[in-house]
């Protein structure tokens, strides 16, 4: 295993559904994605930056709003991002944390909060709901630009949430369309994590930590404190391990892969539609 993973942490992954791996990130490469996702953002605020379509992954949207930004689908778009994973190690973490034996990059999301409006807040949700796949190597690595403590919105998650055997009908799910029989009501989820009894770890985290959030979990984050200075950061990459296949969700509004003759349902992703970022070397036979 990769040094920084441990039986504790991934004892931890499995049964609450967060794996929190300190130290992971050096301050110079915090540093350096830090610079790459300030420069995107401000040449996305004064338009002198723009994305076109991508072959196989979804638009970028960029939204910026009362001291709140959120970035996605950016990764496939901007070649610093890309080095900077490829050269950190961070796939074989998450890989040895959820025991996959290769890694595929995926959608990536950054979210800068630097106001301390309660809208600022991420509200609960989990992530598995709309993708289009089964299997459980869909995690999503989030990294902390800046320190995450209590008063710098901190991640919130319902333990034990992963192991849930059904999934949910998104908030944002596609309108007029009969959701799948293991499918249940988003009502549900809510009613769970607001339940007196409910199970909520808060997950405060140094810059250069990584969070590895099971799809299944349900999670959320605080507000900033009124008044807190500074900003919060981070970065998120949700990837694809060797146990995803394809496979059709109805529900979903965004299928980037739906109609493409290269993905076909219960089989794995084929290299041309999704590269495969990091594969377990074989193990090497006994003399």
């Amino acid at each position: 295993m990769h040094p920084k993973v441990t039986q504790e942490i991934i004892d931890a992954y499995r049964e609450v559904g967060v794996a929190h791996v300190p130290g992971v990130f050096a301050q110079d490469w915090v540093e350096r994605m830090t610079r790459v996702i300030d420069s995107v953002v401000a040449g996305l605020r004064d338009g002198s930056m723009a994305f076109g379509p991508h072959e196989t992954m979804r638009d970028v949207e960029f939204e910026d709003h009362d001291g709140y930004v959120r970035l996605v689908n950016a990764y496939w778009r901007v070649p610093e991002m890309q080095e900077l994973v490829e050269e950190c190690g961070c796939a074989e973490i998450v890989a040895d944390v959820i025991g996959s034996d290769e890694m595929r990059a995926w959608v990536d999301g950054t979210f800068l909060k630097e106001g301390n409006a309660e809208e600022t807040a991420t509200p609960w949700h989990n992530d598995e709901c709309l993708f289009p796949f089964s299997g459980e190597h869909s995690p999503s690595m989030w990294v902390a630009l800046t320190d995450m403590g209590p008063d710098n919105a901190p991640l919130l998650t319902l333990a034990g949430s992963n192991k849930d055997p059904h999934r949910y009908v998104s908030s944002w799910a596609l309108e007029g369309v009969e959701a799948p029989l293991n499918f249940h009501p988003w009502s549900e989820l809510l009613e769970r994590v607001a339940a007196p009894d409910a199970d909520i770890r808060v997950w405060e985290a140094r810059a250069g930590d990584m969070l590895i959030i099971h799809p299944k979990t349900i999670h959320a984050s605080k507000p900033r404190t009124a008044g807190y200075a500074g900003r919060r950061l981070g970065f998120s990459l949700r990837w694809i391990g060797s146990d995803i296949r394809y496979q059709f969700n109805p529900t979903a509004r965004k299928n980037p892969f739906e109609g493409s003759e290269l993905l076909k349902e219960g089989e794995r992703l084929p290299d041309s539609v999704m590269p495969v970022t990091w594969r377990r070397p074989p193990r090497k036979k006994a003399a």
